[in-house]
C-alpha cells in the first residue's frame, strides 16, 4: 500500500514536471463543462493540481484509518470474548473430567468457578452438587441446587430429581419424600422417580402407601410380575402385624386376624413364608389349635420342609391328632427326612418313645441333621442308654446344631409303642 502511494506520488509530479514542460503555466489550458443550466469552468493546471491534491489526501486518509480501523478493535473484543468463552468451556469440561475420574474436590472447584460464566449451563451446577455430596459437603451441595433452581427455573423437574437422589442416599427420608410427592404432581410417569418413591416407602415402611403405588409400577411396566408379587406378600404380612395389637389375646384382636387371613388369596394361604408369619401371631395370642389347622391345610395344599419342621417343633396341644396328620403324609412321602424328624418329636409329646427314637433313627439314615441326632441322643440317655445317648450327641455337638425344643422325655427306661 505504501509502495502504491509513493508510486502514485512519484507519477503526479512526473505529470506536473511535463506539463510545465509542455507551456504551463504560460498557457495553462481551458476546461468548460456545461449541463443544463449549469457550467463548470477552470483552467487544465489547476484541474490536475486539485486532482493530483485530491487523490493525495484520499490516499492519505485511506492510510490513516487502515492504521487505526474500528473494525480491529471489533475484531480483537470478538476474539477476546472468544478466548474467555473458551477458558470458561475449558473449566467445565476439565471439571466434568475430574468427576469422572473420582476427583471430587477438583470437579467442584472447577465447575462452580465456571457456573457464573455466560454460557455456563445448569449441568455445572448438577454436577458440582453431586461431586459436594460425594465430598459429604451437604451445605455446598444444597446451596448448588438451590443456585441452578434460580438460574435455571424451566430445569425445575431435573434439579429436584437429583435433590431427592441426594437427599434419600443421606438418609433424609421424610425430606426425600416430601420431593418425591411434589415432582409427582408434575412428572406422573418418570420411572426414576416412581422407583426412588418405591424405595422410599421400603425404607420408612409405609406398606400401604407402597401398596397403593404398586398399581402404577405394574401398569408402567416398571417392575416385572416376580417383584410385585413380592411386594403384595410383603404387604400383606406388614397388614397382619398391623392388624394385631402387640401380643394381646383379646378376642376381638384374633377376629381381625382371622378375617385378614380368610380375604387373602388362597396361594398366600399356602406360602412358607406368610404362614410362618401368620401361625407365630396366632401361637402368641394362645391360638395353637388354630395354628395346627393352618398348617395342616398349608401342608395339604402346598409341601413346605420349612412348614413341617415347624409343625413338629410347636406343642400345639393337639399332639393325637397331629400325629394322625402326620403319619397320613408319610403315605406319600416315606423318605422325607424332615417329615420323619417332625414324627420323631411329635411321638415324644405322645410319650410313645419307641416310636420317637425309629423315627429319628430313620431320618439320620436318610439325610444326617444335626437336630436328628441331638433328638436321639437325649432321648437315648433318658431311656438309659448312656453310651448310644453320648454317641448322637457328640454327633450333634460336631454339626453345630440349632438349640432343640423343649420336649418331653421318659422317666424311666420304660418304653412305650
Amino acid at each position: 500500500m505504501i509502495k502504491l502511494f509513493i508510486f502514485s506520488l512519484l507519477a503526479i509530479v512526473m505529470a506536473l514536471l511535463l506539463s510545465l514542460y509542455s507551456g504551463f503555466p504560460g498557457d495553462p489550458g481551458y476546461l468548460l463543462i456545461a449541463f443544463g443550466d449549469y457550467t463548470f469552468e477552470t483552467s487544465l493546471f489547476a484541474l490536475l493540481a486539485a486532482a493530483a491534491i485530491f487523490y493525495v489526501l484520499a490516499r492519505a486518509t485511506l492510510l490513516i484509518f487502515d492504521w487505526v480501523n474500528p473494525w480491529h478493535l471489533v475484531r480483537y473484543g470478538r476474539n477476546y470474548s472468544r478466548k474467555r468463552k473458551a477458558k470458561a468451556r475449558s473449566k467445565t469440561t476439565e471439571g466434568l473430567l475430574y468427576f469422572v475420574r473420582g476427583n471430587w474436590q477438583s470437579s467442584y472447584s472447577l465447575l462452580s468457578k465456571s457456573s457464573n460464566d455466560a454460557d455456563a449451563t445448569v449441568v455445572n451446577y448438577l454436577v458440582a452438587a453431586s461431586a459436594a455430596y460425594e465430598m459429604g459437603d451437604r451445605q455446598s451441595w444444597m446451596n448448588c441446587l438451590q443456585q441452578a433452581e434460580e438460574n435455571y427455573p424451566g430445569a425445575r423437574s431435573t434439579i429436584n430429581s437429583l435433590k431427592a437422589q441426594l437427599l434419600f442416599k443421606s438418609g433424609q427420608l421424610e425430606q426425600c419424600l416430601a420431593v418425591l410427592e411434589q415432582l409427582k404432581k408434575s412428572s406422573l410417569n418418570d420411572a426414576t422417580l416412581l422407583q426412588l418413591l418405591k424405595k422410599v416407602y421400603v425404607k420408612l415402611e409405609d406398606w400401604e402407601q407402597l401398596g397403593a403405588l404398586v398399581p402404577t409400577l405394574k401398569k408402567l411396566k416398571i417392575i416385572d410380575k416376580d417383584e410385585v408379587e413380592l411386594i403384595r406378600k410383603r404387604v400383606f404380612v406388614e397388614e397382619l402385624y398391623a392388624s394385631s395389637s402387640g401380643d394381646s389375646a383379646e378376642a376381638a384382636d384374633v377376629a381381625r386376624l382371622s378375617k385378614l387371613w380368610r380375604k387373602a388369596p388362597s396361594r398366600y394361604r399356602e406360602d412358607e413364608k406368610i404362614v410362618k408369619h401368620y401361625i407365630e401371631l396366632l401361637i402368641q395370642r394362645g391360638e395353637k389349635e388354630e395354628a395346627s389347622k393352618v398348617m395342616e391345610n398349608a401342608l395339604s395344599r402346598s409341601w413346605s420342609d420349612a412348614t413341617i419342621l415347624r409343625y413338629g417343633e410347636q406343642d400345639l396341644g393337639t399332639n393325637p391328632q397331629q400325629l394322625i396328620h402326620a403319619e397320613g403324609w408319610l403315605k406319600t412321602r416315606p423318605a422325607n427326612s424332615t417329615l420323619l424328624l417332625s414324627l420323631g418329636r411329635i411321638c415324644m409329646r405322645n410319650q410313645l418313645w419307641g416310636k420317637a427314637k425309629d423315627y429319628y433313627r430313620a431320618s439320620i439314615k436318610i439325610s444326617p441333621s444335626a437336630e436328628a441326632y441331638g433328638e436321639l441322643g437325649r432321648l437315648l440317655k433318658h431311656l438309659g442308654e448312656y453310651e448310644a445317648g453320648e454317641e448322637y450327641l457328640k454327633n450333634y455337638g460336631d454339626l453345630i446344631g440349632a438349640a432343640s425344643p423343649e420336649l418331653p422325655m421318659p422317666s424311666d427306661s420304660k418304653v412305650t409303642h
